[in-house]
């Protein structure tokens, strides 16, 4: 498994942090989104376009795998 970035790990945190929640919205080209990106081709989270309504330009919602890293985040 790749190692994740506390950042990342942060984010993918902010993606899940409530009960029923698994999303993150953002603008393309900002950091959160290049660290995005960077999970999604590891696996770790999906990419998909939002409503309209939302505003932002793409949501990544993190896997089994990404929840799995974020674990394996505190063990080190």
């Amino acid at each position: 498994m790749e190692k994740i970035t506390k950042h990342q790990k942060d984010i993918m945190e902010h993606a899940i942090s409530g009960p029923n929640r698994n999303w993150f919205g953002t603008d393309l080209k900002c950091r959160d989104s290049i660290e995005f990106q960077k999970m999604v081709e590891a696996g770790y989270a999906t990419k998909e376009t939002p409503p309209k309504w939302m505003g932002d330009e793409v949501i990544y919602r993190v896997t089994k795998e990404g929840r799995k890293a974020i674990s394996e985040y505190y063990k080190d």
